[in-house]
């Protein structure tokens, strides 16, 4: 009978440790992909209550975010958008990473396929965060702002892992916007002014989770805010030192790069290392369109060219015409100025005309998705923000100076002179004045 009892006793024990074993072995297989993140790889994308397109949409995630991964199910991937909220996005939008990498060369190139002979479609900046996919051999597959390619896995090294808590930081930008999710595409809810103090509460690539002092919570960027007892952000590396003067770089995430006088503290100029090339459509015996009361459009783009090189020189920019007179000018002797001096950015500046003499407006071109699209996108905001005339959106333009060019580019068609209203208006030193300025605050952004 006492025999009995205890086989039935041993039974339930083994009957109760093969029941949770399978527990124990699910558990550690959804902590592991926890751990994974799904990075956002277009430039808008729904967040759905279920696994599928039938199912509302809760929010919008965009290219570069990256967000816990819960399961993959059917081809859509579960996330944890917002602390605590959850919901489904396509999977062919996403790509997995585990981990995060630090660029350790200047201008990197980032290639389409794991080879020296693999098509370049970028070039990273020292000192960028990249989330790894994979690797193959010598070479590292890696999301940089939202493209995927790979690098030579001998220049990236593993990110430094810290604990943030506690931290606090004090901006050093004369007016920083805060935003409701870490993405410059996401709502400003505030503004906070050089000196404020805030607490660190959360930390993503390039971007710092606050609270400040008067309440205001939300997401700014880590570049410009000084961590107490360390550097604006974790990347750092010394510039070469001359006789009279060091200079300190502090290398932000999202590939901008900030010089910092040795003796001073916060950013001084936020292009600062940064070439642009203004192109001036046309010119010389090339005068482009041309209004019906005479204005003409090589007269318009070399004007636009010269007020923003100004303004953008203002923001410590090396900027290069690529005509500063009526000249005549190649278009291949363009693109190759854009080569020469290894252009961070090139601008090509139009005005449009068109046989419907109603069509109005400004538009944005770009040729390659993975090395213009990120620039074209930022003119979106500034730009449709004119009143003076309509922003008709950003596209796809299969011109020689955009497709010919391996530099960042883009082609501005600034208003159309084949509109009476839209001739009068762009003639205007107003209208050049907010042009111009649009566009700086476009290039400023994206280096941001």
């Amino acid at each position: 009978m006492r025999r009995g009892i205890w086989l039935a006793l041993l039974f339930c024990l083994l009957w109760l440790a093969a029941a949770a074993w399978p527990v124990g072995a699910k558990g550690e297989k959804e902590m592991e992909e926890t751990k994974r993140l799904a990075v956002v790889t277009a430039d808008r994308v729904n967040v759905r209550q279920g696994p599928g397109v039938p199912y509302r949409p809760l929010a919008n995630v965009h290219r570069g975010e990256a967000y816990r991964l819960i399961e993959v199910k059917d081809g859509w991937v579960n996330i944890e958008w917002k602390p605590n909220r959850t919901g489904w996005i396509a999977a062919r939008y996403v790509a997995l990473a585990k981990e995060t990498a630090i660029v350790q060369e200047n201008r990197l190139r980032l290639r389409q396929e794991p080879s020296r002979d693999g098509r370049i479609i970028g070039h990273l900046a020292r000192g960028e965060t990249v989330w790894i996919i994979k690797e193959d051999g010598e070479w590292t597959e890696v999301i940089a702002d939202g493209a995927i390619g790979w690098v030579s896995s001998a220049y990236l090294t593993a990110a430094r892992e810290s604990s943030i808590s506690h931290q606090t930081g004090i901006v050093n930008a004369s007016s920083l916007n805060v935003r409701a999710e870490p993405s410059l595409k996401a709502a400003r809810v505030g503004r906070l002014v050089r000196g404020e103090e805030v607490e660190i509460v959360e930390k993503k690539p390039g971007w710092y989770k606050i609270a400040s002092q008067t309440g205001l919570d939300g997401w700014v960027s880590s570049a410009y805010v000084q961590v107490k007892g360390g550097q604006a952000n974790e990347k750092e590396a010394e510039a070469p030192q001359s006789a009279d003067r060091s200079l300190l770089s502090a290398i932000a995430p999202s590939d901008s790069r900030l010089y910092v006088d040795s003796w001073t503290r916060g950013p001084v100029q936020a292009l600062a290392g940064k070439t642009i090339v203004l192109d001036a459509g046309h010119g010389g015996k090339d005068g482009g369109a041309k209004s019906a009361d005479g204005v003409k459009e090589k007269e318009l783009t070399l004007e636009t060219a010269r007020l923003l090189k100004n303004k953008l020189q203002s923001y410590g920019a090396r900027v290069v015409l690529t005509r500063s007179s009526d000249e005549y000018v190649p278009l291949s002797a363009r693109v190759a100025m854009a080569r020469l001096y290894q252009a961070d950015a090139f601008i090509s500046l139009h005005y449009d005309s068109a046989d419907d003499q109603q069509a109005s407006g400004i538009t944005v071109y770009y040729y390659d998705r993975f090395a213009d699209y990120g620039l074209a996108q930022s003119f979106e905001d500034p730009l449709s923000r004119l009143a003076a005339l309509p922003f008709r959106g950003v596209a796809f333009g299969d011109y020689y100076v955009l497709r010919e060019n391996d530099r960042p580019s883009v082609l501005l068609e600034l208003g159309y002179v084949s509109n009476r209203t839209d001739a009068a208006t762009v003639a205007t030193d107003d209208y050049q004045e907010a042009v111009t300025t649009a566009i700086a605050d476009a290039v400023r952004h994206y280096f941001e």
